[in-house]
């Protein structure tokens, strides 16, 4: 058996003298392996891959020979410009203008401002320059002290500004009155009031004042909800309730409680299922147990559900096995899914596209024309090389898949199927042979036992 000189396939069908496969392993062999670097001239071997060959030995030189290539073309373009333009000059300080536009006078626009008299611009003041002026204007314009009136005498008296603070209503005099004690009672505990809290301190201490302020609020709240309460009557009996300790009650006894929670069921009431007597239930008690009450539920929820319905997308009447599905078949299903959301279906297509794409691009690649194809399928008669069965639209045909590190020649390809290619999926031959039941060789037509 004679062997490709490059992907090492089977040449028994071509002609005694060739050495080769297939076309692509031809122009494979004949290209250089042995390439030259247009940065640094050093040699390297052409990659094995499909396409023009590259022209650097690594992207770092790719890059630099761009940008120089780049820059070169930059100072040569500003240079044809320069001439072109002519020598300009700045008509304030005579500086070069060949940096500047076509119509330029002035190098700068201080060159400029200066033509016309103008003064020389100050820098831009910093942020914090800026506020810490306003600041300033601020605090001149605002007046040092703020007259106030004493509730007492009703004389004026002046605070400062800068003290902080609630503003006093009574003037110092009225505030410290001769002879004043100097420790007032707490109005929480009773206790002298420390002279460190100050004049105006009506409690010893914020706990003091914190527990007398909620005792304070809780005696408010339980009076106003005696006072909600007045004039209600008995739920049951209409008498009036007596004062427990949470207020008044709704009932003014343990029978009217019972009778107003549990009231027999009035006589003639069934169950809404079975039909049974409601006597021993409640008052709203519509079923006679739990089970009863779960049986209507399944009834009335999900046996509907179990009835024949149609298809959701063709509106094909279903069978009763299969009611529970939504489509008919997955057909239908995807073009709903399709329906839906077209942009979501496509980007998964793509991204299976992008993954086969990348076992392609990490695998060995060869060319393989429609001649070498055509030569395939007619050895193996235009029939499936797995079943033996004669296909209009047959498949290229992996036996050790690309994802198992096969390669993409002519020498790794057979014709089959749709259904032995899909079947077989990335599995190898004998995977896929020990995962069926029985191979399937199907007999041509007209054969004879």
């Amino acid at each position: 058996m004679r062997r490709c000189a490059v992907c090492g396939a089977d040449v028994s069908h071509r002609h005694g003298l060739a050495k080769y496969c297939s076309d692509g392993c031809v122009r494979e062999a004949r290209r250089p392996t042995m390439l030259v670097c247009r940065h640094c001239g050093v040699q390297f071997p052409r990659p094995a891959r499909v396409g023009a060959p590259p022209r650097f030995c690594c992207e770092e030189h790719r890059v630099e020979a761009r940008s120089l290539a780049t820059a070169a073309h930059l100072a040569a373009q500003r240079e044809a410009l320069r001439v072109f333009r002519g020598a300009r000059r700045c008509l304030e300080c005579g500086a070069d203008l060949a940096h500047r536009k076509a119509n330029a006078a002035y190098c700068s626009r201080e060159c400029s401002y200066a033509s016309r008299g103008h003064a020389p611009r100050r820098p831009a003041m910093p942020h914090e320059d800026k506020l810490r002026r306003r600041r300033a204007r601020r605090a001149a314009l605002k007046p040092a002290s703020t007259t106030l009136w004493c509730e007492d005498c009703n004389s004026p008296f002046d605070i400062p500004d800068s003290k902080p603070g609630r503003r006093p209503r009574r003037c110092p005099a009225c505030r410290n009155p001769p002879g004043r004690r100097e420790e007032t009672a707490c109005k929480g505990c009773e206790q002298p009031v420390p002279s460190h809290r100050g004049v105006l301190a009506l409690y010893c201490s914020n706990q003091c004042q914190t527990e007398t302020n909620n005792r304070v609020q809780a005696e408010r709240r339980k009076v106003q909800r005696i006072a909600d309460k007045q004039g209600r009557t008995c739920a049951v009996c209409g008498a009036e309730p007596g004062t427990g300790a949470h207020g008044l009650r709704k009932y003014c006894g343990r029978d009217c409680w019972y009778r107003g929670n549990y009231t027999p069921v009035p006589r003639g009431q069934v169950c809404a299922l079975c039909g049974s007597d409601l006597s021993h239930r409640g008052a709203t008690a519509r079923y006679c147990g739990q089970e009863c009450r779960l049986k209507d539920l399944y009834r009335r929820n999900v046996g509907t559900a179990l009835r024949s319905r149609p298809c959701a997308q063709c509106g094909t009447r279903m069978p009763l096995s299969t009611a529970h599905r939504v489509y008919c078949s997955s057909r239908c299903s995807r073009r709903a899914s399709f329906e839906a959301d077209p942009e979501k279906v496509r980007a998964a297509k793509r991204r299976g596209n992008h993954q086969r794409r990348a076992m392609l691009a990490a695998t060995a690649r060869y060319v393989v024309t429609v001649r070498d194809v055509s030569r395939l399928w007619n050895r193996y008669g235009r029939s499936c090389a797995y079943c033996g069965q004669s296909s209009a639209s047959l498949h290229q045909e992996h036996i050790v898949p690309i994802a198992r590190g096969g390669t993409d020649g002519v020498g790794n390809l057979v014709p089959a199927c749709p259904d032995c290619n899909l079947a077989k999926g990335d599995r190898t031959i004998m995977e896929w042979r020990l995962g069926k039941k029985a191979p399937r060789y199907h007999r041509p037509s007209g054969a004879s036992n």
